[in-house]
Parts: C-alpha cells; sequence; structure tokens
C-alpha cells in the first residue's frame, strides 16, 4: 500500500517550490488507538477536509459524515475493516483518491446529489461492496474506482459521460450495466474480467467513438454485442477471449477493428464468410487458400488488425490467425485501402511482394512484420504509388529483407521504432553510412525532414542532428549494448535492436532549432549522454524516447513541449528533477518509471488530469511533488507504487 502523505494545500506557497510547508493544525482530532479496543481509531479534520476517519463507524458499522465535512480526503477511510456502511450528504464536493481502498467489510454507499468528484481506486477492493448509488451531479469515473469490487452484481452509470481505465475491472459478480446514452468515453480495460456481465446497452450510445482496448476482455458471460453508428474504432483484444459471445453486431461507420478485438469468441472463430467485412469496408478475417484470394471487387477500406496474421508463427498450437498464412506469398490489395491495421499481415514470413495501393494513408505497427530469427525473408514492398502515406507504425516492416530502398513520400509524418529494421534498405545504409568521411552522411533523411536512420561509429561521443531535420523517427538513435560488446556481432538479435546502432560512447547530442517532434524509442538506452537540451520548438516526445538512458541527469529546455508520451524518460536513474513546461498538457503513463535518483518533480499548472501512475516502486528518492489542486482525486493513478512517505504540494 502507498505511504505517501498529502500535506499541503493550495494555501501552501512558496518562492522555493519543493521547500517544505506544513498546513494548519487539524481542527478536530480525536487518539489514533482507542483505549479499551485492540482495533486503532483516528479521526481528523483539517479545515473542512477530512483527513483520517478509521473505525468512527456505529455499533452496526454505520457511518454518517458529518455536515460540517466538504471534502474527503484521499486514504481517508482506507483500510478500515469495521465500516459497514456509509452516507456521502450533498455537503461533500469531493471523495479523495484511494478514500475507500480495501475497506473489505463495506457493504453500501449512498453518495447524494452534490457531490461532484471521486477519485481514482476510491474503493478499490472494497470485496463486499453490493450496493451503491451514485449522484447525478458526477459524470467522470476515475481509474481503478471500483476495481475488485468482487460482490458488486449491478450498477446505473446512466449520467456518467467518461468512465477511465480499468474503473470495473476484475468486478467478477457484475451481471448488469447501464451506462448513459451520451457516453463520450470508455478506456481500457474497463470491464476487463468482469466474467458475469451479460447485459449491457451499449447499442443505444450516441456519442462514444471508440471502444477501448481491452474493454470487455474475458466477459464470458457475454452473448450479444452491438457496436452503435456513433463508434469508429474498435480497440485492441476489446472482445478478446468473451467465450459465449455468438451475436454481433456492427453499424456501418465503424471505420477499424483493431489487433485479436474478437478473437475467442464464437462469433468470430465460427464465422466461415469467405471474407469477413463489417462497418465501414473492414476485412476483418479471411477464410480463403491465398491461390484463390480475389479481393479487386471487394469494398475494402480497411485491412482489420490480425486479419491475415500467422498466429503459429508464435505459438504452433495457435487456434487463431489466418489459417494460410505460412503458404501466403503474394497479394494484391484494393485500392480503395487506405488503412492497414495492427498486425494485419503480422507473420507471414513467406510473403515475397506487397503492392501498397495509392490510397494508403496509414500502416499499423507490425502491419507487415514477418521477421523471425533465423529465417531472412524475400518480401518486398511498393512504395511507389503511396503519396499519401501519413503514418507508419512500429516494427511495420521489420523483416522484409526485400526492401533494397525506401524512398517514402513527403507526405509521410510519423514513423515508428524499428519500423524497417531487419530489410536489406536498412543494413545497405548503415554499411556505407559507416564508410563515410563526413557525419552529414551518415544520416538517413526522408519524406519532409523526418530522419529516419543514423549510423554512429564505435567511437563517437558527439553527435549533432542535421539543421532542417524536423522529426526524429523511433529507434533513430537507439544503442542496442546493455551490459557488452560481443566480437561477432552476427550473435546479436535482429529483433528489435539494430545491430549497427552502437551508441554506448555517446556522451552529447546536439539538437536543431527545426525539430519538432522526436520519435519513440529515438534515444532508447544511449547509456553514456549526460544531458539534453531540448530546442523550443520541439513540441511532441513519443514514448520510450529517452528510457534507459542511465547516465543522463540534465534535462533543459523544451518550453513549448505540448506531449510527453508513455514511459519517455523511464530508467534514467541519474535524473534528479523534472519541471515540466507550463504548455505541457498531455502526459503519459509511467514517464519516470524506475527514475531512482528523481527527488523533486513540477507538474504543469491547471493540469487537471496528468499522466497517470508517472511513477513506480523504484523511484525510491521521490521527495516532493507540486500539482494542481484540481488533480487531488487523482493522486492514487498519478503517483503510482511509490512506497516511501513524500510531499505533495497542491496548489
Amino acid at each position: 500500500m502507498k505511504k505517501w502523505i498529502a500535506l499541503c494545500l493550495a494555501v501552501c506557497m512558496s518562492i522555493a517550490v519543493f521547500t517544505s510547508c506544513d498546513g494548519p493544525n487539524p481542527t478536530e482530532t480525536t487518539d489514533p488507538l482507542d483505549t479499551a479496543e485492540t482495533y486503532p481509531k483516528a479521526y481528523a479534520v483539517d479545515n473542512g477536509l477530512l483527513t483520517t476517519c478509521i473505525g468512527q463507524a456505529d455499533e452496526n458499522g454505520v457511518y454518517v459524515v458529518p455536515e460540517t465535512i466538504t471534502a474527503i480526503a484521499e486514504s481517508a477511510f482506507a483500510g478500515d475493516e469495521k465500516l459497514k456502511e456509509v452516507v456521502i450528504g450533498s455537503h461533500v464536493k469531493m471523495i479523495g483518491s484511494g478514500a475507500f481502498r480495501n475497506c473489505t467489510s463495506l457493504q453500501k454507499v449512498v453518495i447524494e446529489d452534490g457531490v461532484e468528484e471521486i477519485g481514482s481506486y476510491a474503493f478499490y477492493d472494497c470485496v463486499s461492496l453490493k450496493e451503491i448509488s451514485l449522484p447525478s451531479t458526477v459524470d467522470y469515473l476515475n481509474q481503478y474506482t471500483f476495481y475488485g469490487c468482487t460482490s458488486l452484481e449491478s450498477i446505473s452509470l446512466d449520467h456518467i459521460r467518461y468512465i477511465d481505465d480499468s474503473a470495473f475491472w476484475s468486478c467478477s459478480a457484475l451481471e448488469r450495466v447501464t451506462l448513459s446514452e451520451d457516453l463520450e468515453y470508455l478506456g481500457n480495460w474497463v470491464f476487463a474480467q468482469c466474467n458475469n456481465l451479460s447485459d449491457i446497452n451499449l447499442g443505444e450510445l450516441r456519442r462514444l467513438e471508440k471502444v477501448g482496448d481491452y474493454a470487455f476482455m474475458g466477459c464470458s458471460m457475454l452473448l450479444s454485442v452491438t457496436i452503435p453508428s456513433c463508434v469508429k474504432t474498435v480497440g485492441k483484444l476489446t472482445f478478446y477471449d468473451c467465450t459465449r459471445l455468438s451475436h454481433v453486431e456492427i453499424a456501418d461507420t465503424v471505420q477499424m477493428v483493431d489487433y485479436a478485438a474478437f478473437n475467442y469468441t464464437p462469433w468470430y472463430q465460427e464465422n466461415t464468410e469467405d471474407y469477413l467485412i463489417v462497418g465501414d469496408g473492414v476485412l476483418i478475417k479471411c477464410t480463403v487458400h491465398p491461390n484463390f484470394i480475389d479481393l479487386t471487387d471487394k469494398p475494402i477500406k480497411t485491412i482489420g488488425g490480425t486479419a491475415f496474421w500467422n498466429a503459429t508463427a508464435e505459438d504452433e498450437a495457435a487456434e487463431y490467425g489466418y489459417k494460410y498464412a505460412t503458404e501466403l506469398e503474394t497479394l494484391v490489395l484494393p485500392e480503395t485501402v487506405t488503412t492497414i491495421g495492427t498486425s494485419a499481415f503480422g507473420g507471414c514470413y513467406n510473403l515475397k511482394e506487397i503492392v501498397l495501393p495509392a490510397g494508403v494513408t496509414e500502416i499499423g505497427d507490425g502491419a507487415f512484420n514477418i521477421y523471425i530469427e533465423g529465417i531472412e525473408t524475400e518480401a518486398n514492398v511498393d512504395f511507389t504509388k503511396c503519396q499519401n502515406l501519413k503514418s507508419i507504425g512500429s516494427y511495420a516492416f521489420q523483416g522484409c529483407y526485400g526492401i533494397a530502398s525506401f524512398d517514402l513520400p513527403k507526405s509521410v509524418e510519423t514513423i515508428g521504432a524499428y519500423a524497417f529494421a531487419a530489410t536489406d534498405a536498412y543494413e545497405s545504409f548503415m554499411d556505407e553510412a559507416a564508410k563515410a568521411e563526413k557525419e552529414e552522411d551518415r544520416y538517413f533523411i526522408t519524406g519532409d525532414g523526418i530522419l529516419l536512420a543514423a549510423y554512429v561509429a564505435d567511437d563517437q561521443t558527439k553527435i549533432t542532428v542535421p539543421n532542417g531535420v524536423k522529426k526524429i523517427a523511433g529507434s533513430a538513435f537507439s544503442g542496442w549494448d546493455i551490459a557488452y560488446i560481443p566480437n561477432d556481432v552476427s550473435l546479436l538479435s535482429m529483433s528489435g535492436r539494430s545491430k549497427y546502432n552502437i551508441s554506448y560512447s555517446v556522451k552529447e547530442v546536439v539538437l536543431p532549432e527545426t525539430l519538432v517532434e522526436i520519435g519513440n524509442s529515438a534515444f532508447y538506452r544511449m547509456l553514456s549522454v549526460e544531458s539534453i537540451v531540448l530546442p523550443d520548438s520541439v513540441k511532441f516526445i513519443d514514448a520510450e524516447a529517452f528510457a534507459w538512458c542511465t547516465g543522463l541527469k540534465n534535462v533543459t529546455g523544451g518550453t513549448n513541449i505540448e506531449t510527453i508520451g508513455n514511459y519517455a524518460f523511464s530508467y534514467c536513474t541519474n535524473i534528479p528533477g523534472f519541471q515540466f513546461s507550463k504548455n505541457t498538457k498531455n502526459i503519459g503513463v509511467g514517464v519516470f518509471f524506475g527514475c531512482s535518483s528523481i527527488q523533486n518533480v513540477r507538474l504543469p499548472d491547471g493540469l487537471s488530469f496528468p499522466g497517470t501512475t508517472l511513477f513506480n516502486s523504484e523511484c525510491t528518492s521521490l521527495a516532493n511533488v507540486t500539482m494542481d489542486e484540481s488533480a487531488r482525486s487523482r493522486i492514487y493513478t498519478i503517483l503510482g507504487s511509490v512506497q516511501q512517505d513524500i510531499k505533495v504540494f497542491y496548489e
């Protein structure tokens, strides 16, 4: 359990941001240990904020929150095993993060209209909770709000417009859920492993655009589902392993069915159509042998995630994926295709030629990832017609050795990590770059100023990214070394790391003022870099961009950064502190995971929804975090699994 303590309120301001600032003494307290009983009791109120309330229930286990209370602080009731029922009146405006976490005897909760906010983890692992009424004044459910409430059988969410990630994950007794017609956001893992859920009114929704990744995974009692016309995307593994789901209706507005969304459902597994096309031209399954495939006149706009996936490349006993994937050598895609989804042709290692239609704009993660260690494939990809291509995902063409060159169009805006790893074109460039006398000839720049790859000599200590580069593609400088340099580089696995990017010796990186975006894993495992000055032109830092840069001690500049992706600085074990740009509006998950030296972090002013689980238990030096008061109810999801006591300053 977390042991951090929120000590300071908005009134606690000082010139030095992280100077200790003690709040006023509690106005009401009781002794923390009742002398007549061994069960601990504690009660403390600070200016209307109920900070601690343990063992205060009556002889029946009922507690009515006093009218003098305006907010319930984080963890106020956490772990109270005597509490069975709680009544929260309209005078309370906020229920803090983790407020009732692990109250294992809590069975009933009444929350009156007037309460405006329920924090993340608020009823986490309340395993006896059977009855709760949510007020009409709350329209947002935070992450993990009811996670593990294994006795909760039904709940009405008819006024909730946002349901964040994992809100009801593992509510194993949950049978019925009523969603609001105006639901706008349904996050990842929301109802995952609710294996008794059989009744949910998805088909009545009118505003939801995406059904989140893993949202209903493992809901084994779900028999039927309707995807309404408002939905554009069904996420990754959304209905995976719904073992009784036999009836599915998908509106003709759906534009993407992502990775294995319906795998291990009777509806998908038992469907024998030659071409299962759903929504607005989304091909999600093919049962035809490659010798007889003809997509020419099919109304296909999207090749859905895993449509031709070779599942047996990973698991010989797999019962899903394209049955004839190992026999697929060539395929002509219709000119109507604009999107190729995640792992659409993943593992099809006998592919020899891929002709991309002129209208393709997006190629998803691992779409043609056919890398298998020990097999040098022949697949070639023709990009000549793709003048509208905008996005190439991570690992998209990994292992397509037949790609001899990639002269990408200027329309390309994003290239993910290792998109062209283990291709002849990539290796040829690196081999030639290794011979170049001038450093500027060691950079491969394509499209509209995208630095796709760079050769770094094994004795090079400084990198100067050429002026004019607007975006550094994923993994452009990532280093493969983490422990030793083998004499025979052929022994290195090409899966995910390039044997040519020997970046362990680089100590200094100079970035140009033209740079706008740093791609995912761009500088991954550059172990010796000590400082980074981010140009003010940079607006976007993608996932794991500087992850495992264990020598990095200082990050400065970047005053206009708007987005920092998942795990961007994770395991940068020497960073002592970090101050976000005031313009940063989007912060990903786990940005500081494993940053064992980080002590002070200041989150952007006014940001109510900073990134989730920014830290973990390996952030052992973390002492001070400053955040906006509006983020208070999400403090559990912000701080993650920090173990030590820290000071949280609210402004």
